[in-house]
């Protein structure tokens, strides 16, 4: 399947991503424009203004090429420069780029990093002006906030639980709302949404109902790499050290584990994670490899990726479906 005549899907999605990329020195004319605006001194102008650009480089940019490729997947050479615009930075590419910074300031903070980073998502209203929408794109984005702000805090409030390390069946349960909450509507849901939305697909179309149980799956999937990459990738590539034993996070590594280990295996894990030292990271490394959790990952994310595979073969917007199909290959194609 493609979604333009002339465009192969690597070929669109590399586009969208180059005119995201070309795009970021007008948004941050606008932001610091709009910034201008207020009582501040020029050295809070120049302090916005490398903090905004700081903060946006670096990342691979996925949610806001969503936005854009979704948008011009769905309206192909149809597509206007106006849209063009609004699905670049002045509607929604970069103010998702920007909540899910936001989201990372938030999660730095809650993980006592030393990174602290800066959102300035609400720019969007003044680029909206005029478009009878306004409301429903602020209420995406209010709705999709929240429910990861929920998901943030039960992946971290609910790593002080010790009583989980005692029962496999509620750590599990909470992993599965923490991949939901925390990780899957604002990665997903909410980028190709907004596409769809730039598009003008009605927001009571049958698609993002379908939308959102693939976004689910989606984000169970991205979640579980990300916590295996945090035990397992080298610092050296994947450019930071992982956390998640020593804050006893509720990982898919740790909610497997508690539910096949005996109870000598169980009691080492209690005594060892969340423990911020060498040795005890070992140990519960040492525990997570007796029980083959590499192997077992590989099988829980084959199965994974059927299941969602299974889903997208049933959308029938075939947009909508390049666009899943695009996510689910960058998961399965990730290294960090």
């Amino acid at each position: 399947m493609s979604c333009a005549n002339h465009l192969s899907n690597d070929e669109l999605f590399a586009l969208c991503n180059e005119r995201l990329i070309r795009f970021m020195p007008t948004f941050l004319d606008i932001a610091i424009a709009e910034i201008s605006t207020y009582d501040v001194s020029q050295d809070d102008i120049a302090y916005y203004s490398h903090a905004i650009q700081y903060n946006l480089q670096g990342g691979k940019l996925i949610r806001g090429t969503l936005v854009v490729a979704t948008t011009r997947c769905i309206l192909g050479d149809n597509i206007s420069e106006y849209q063009w615009k609004l699905a670049l930075i002045l509607g929604m590419g970069w103010c998702v780029e920007l909540l899910q910074t936001a989201f990372l300031v938030a999660d730095d903070i809650m993980d006592k990093s030393v990174m602290r980073r800066s959102n300035l998502c609400w720019i969007i209203a003044n680029q909206f002006k005029g478009n009878d929408r306004l409301i429903s794109i602020f209420n995406i984005f209010t709705r999709i906030s929240m429910v990861t702000i929920l998901g943030q805090h039960m992946d971290t409030y609910n790593t002080m639980d010790i009583s989980l390390l005692d029962n496999p069946t509620a750590a599990t349960a909470l992993y599965y709302r923490i991949c939901k909450n925390k990780t899957a509507y604002y990665t997903f849901f909410l980028p190709i949404s907004l596409g769809m939305f730039i598009s003008e697909i009605d927001e009571h179309n049958i698609n993002y109902r379908k939308l959102e149980s693939v976004s689910s799956l989606l984000g169970h999937l991205f979640q579980a790499q990300d916590d295996y990459l945090d035990c397992y990738s080298d610092p050296s590539f994947s450019g930071k050290d992982g956390t998640d034993i020593q804050t006893r996070k509720c990982t898919w590594l740790l909610a497997t584990a508690l539910h096949i280990c005996n109870k000598s295996q169980r009691q080492r894990l209690k005594e060892n994670i969340g423990i911020d030292d060498p040795h005890s990271v070992s140990v519960v490394k040492g525990i997570y490899d007796d029980l083959q959790i590499p192997r077992l990952f590989k099988v829980y994310t084959q199965d994974l990726k059927s299941k969602i595979q299974r889903q997208i073969d049933e959308i029938n917007h075939k947009e909508l479906a390049i666009v899943l199909q695009w996510s689910l290959d960058i998961i399965l194609n990730r290294k960090k």
